[in-house]
């Protein structure tokens, strides 16, 4: 008889420290790829909510979901005068394109260089990184999917 030990990644929410909002955004699919929604959600460092959204992508795309509810989390902090932000995303591939940048001809590359541009913006976005953290992920999974049930793509 093998014992196999197992490990555990205990992941948690780190506080952004004061003055500096987060903002954790994900782009979720329903049932079907072309039913694509997107949420995020604005808290401070006691955890307070200070703002959400949600949408449904206009493309058939989990990829485009995740970068637009980046976007759309982003634009959303600039127009509440939220100057010092920092972002988790549970998709890797999208903190990676923005991160490192893409092609002029890569599919989304206007909404990557339109994040750029934020970016670029008199404030301090702390980071844009990639999260396991799922409380919060859950609540956002539940809204995107929300939003999609009551603006569902034709």
């Amino acid at each position: 008889e093998t014992i196999q030990a197992s490990s555990q990644n205990l992941v948690a929410w780190s506080r952004p420290s004061e003055g500096t909002v987060c903002l954790n955004v994900d782009g979720s699919l329903l049932g079907s790829p072309q039913s694509v929604g997107f949420s995020g959600l604005i808290c401070n460092n006691d955890e307070t909510f200070l703002g959400g959204f949600y949408g449904v992508a206009t493309h058939a795309s989990i990829l485009y979901a995740e970068i637009m509810t980046l976007l759309h989390g982003l634009e959303l902090c600039w127009d509440k005068g939220f100057r010092s932000v920092i972002c988790f995303s549970d998709s890797l591939q999208t903190v990676t394109l923005v991160k490192n940048g893409v092609s002029p001809y890569h599919r989304f590359a206007n909404e990557i260089i339109s994040i750029h541009q934020l970016l670029d913006r008199d404030c301090r976005i702390v980071a844009v990184d990639h999260t396991r953290f799922k409380r919060a992920m859950r609540a956002l999974i539940f809204w995107s999917r929300w939003g999609l049930t009551l603006f569902p793509l034709l």
